[in-house]
This record gives structure tokens, sequence and C-alpha cells, in this order.
């Protein structure tokens, strides 16, 4: 569902480096021209099999092709991520651009090259492979005004979503936050998690093996949405008589 996508670079760097290194890391490949230009043809014509799996022109096309759509009044987040989901589901995790892509990964480690970069960034959508250390921890977080799709590639990760709420019996003080756990899952090999704007935007990640992960964002961060990010630091302990519901701190 990684964190930190587009602002990765607007957030502050110190942050993440903080709280395991080497962390976040990414890798940026490409197919051939031809063979992509190629590929791309052929996911636009059709000759992608429906039940088959995608290479990764063919996945791209079919995400921005589904992307583009939030620009319509009758767009519908719950439907969006439902339905990238599905294509990430059919993605072929040993296509040569994120075998590559991982092998890159595995080398810029071992050269010290700690780094973050994208996949993929477009208007409508930004895509990004995320790295995760044994126990690595990113804390809970938010994604202002954003969907987000995380699909395991490998290894097992934890994964807890949250809810602003707000209860007429608990008053919070400036500063803070009530979050109600709206989902817990350990994601494994093909598994994914979404979240849209209003529904599980918050959430939070512990990595239980060496993990990468696919993230895709709609739409992706600008400057804007960066600054409006959003960290919680929540009470060990859920507020009494509430088993689901946290006070947070907000930073």
């Amino acid at each position: 569902m990684c964190q930190n996508l587009r602002a990765m670079d607007e957030y502050d760097r110190r942050e993440f480096l903080s709280l395991s290194l080497p962390s976040f890391l990414g890798v940026l490949t490409a197919l051939p021209s031809l063979c992509a230009l190629a590929t791309r043809a052929n996911a636009a014509e059709g000759r992608i099999p429906a039940d088959g799996a995608m290479h990764w022109e063919a996945f791209l096309e079919a995400v921005a092709k589904e992307a583009g759509k939030q620009h319509l009044d009758a767009w519908n987040q719950d439907g969006y991520v439902d339905k990238i989901a599905q294509l990430a589901s059919r993605l072929h995790l040993e296509d040569p651009v994120l075998t590559e892509g991982l092998a890159q990964l595995e080398v810029r480690l071992k050269q010290g090259k700690v780094d973050f970069q994208y996949l993929e960034e477009r208007v409508d959508f930004a895509l990004c492979l995320v790295q995760f250390d044994v126990e690595e921890l990113i804390r809970p977080h938010d994604h202002p005004g954003m969907t987000g799709m995380i699909l395991c590639a490998s290894g097992e990760i934890e994964t807890e979503n949250f809810d602003p709420v707000e209860l007429p019996d608990f008053e919070t003080a400036a500063g803070r936050q009530l979050l109600k756990r709206a989902g817990r899952a350990t994601l494994k090999k093909n598994d994914i998690s979404t979240l849209t704007a209003k529904a599980r935007n918050i959430h939070t990640l512990r990595a239980r093996k060496v993990t990468q992960l696919v993230d895709i964002f709609t739409p992706p961060y600008n400057e804007e949405r960066a600054e409006q990010s959003k960290w919680f630091e929540l009470a060990p302990e859920p507020i009494q008589g509430h088993r689901d519901i946290f006070e947070s701190e907000i930073s």
C-alpha cells in the first residue's frame, strides 16, 4: 500500500534514515526501446490475453488507462483501487524489468548507494519499487487526497490501516488525533493492500523479512500533497472502552 512515494524527495530523508538503514531503495530501469514499443502496441491493440500474465509495458498502459479516469466526475476511488489490484495480481513478477531492477538494487546496496528512485512517473500516477530490511518499520503516515495500491513482490510485511475518528465523549488536545484501526494484514508474495483518500488512508508497515513492494499512488505526490502529509505517533494501547481506537500525536 510504500511509503513514501513521490514525496520521498520532499520529505526529510533524515526521517527515514533514522528508522533503519538501508531502506527505501529503488531503481529506474527500462526495456530496450523497440521491445517496449512493441509490447505497448500489443497491449493497446488488445493482444494481451484477458486472463494472462501482464508484462511491464502492458501493465503500465493498463494502469495509465484506469488512472486517467480520475478526472471524470463519476470517478469512484474504491472501484479504481479494486481495478488496479486486479491488474497488479496479473503482473508478471519475473518480467525482465523487475528482475533486472532487483539485481541492480542489490548491486547499488553493495556499493553503499542508498537511494530512492521511481520506476515510473506520470501525470496521473507514480509507481515505485521499495525494499525493506528485516524488522524495518515505517510509522503511521497519511497520503492526502491520494489512492494507493501495494503489491508484495517478495518477502513478508505487516500492514495496518487507520481512519481518523471523533468520539463525543473523548476530547483530543491540539495536535492530537483519534485513529481507528480499519484493517490489519500480513502481506506475502502476490498479496495486495489498498487505500483511498477517504478510507484506510493512514497506514504503517513493518517487514518480517527482506521485502520488496511495488507501490502505485494516484494521483502522484506533488509539492502541495507532500506539504500536507502527516506522521502519527500512536499510543501503545487503545483508549479505554474502544478496542481499535488509539490516540495519536500528529507531527
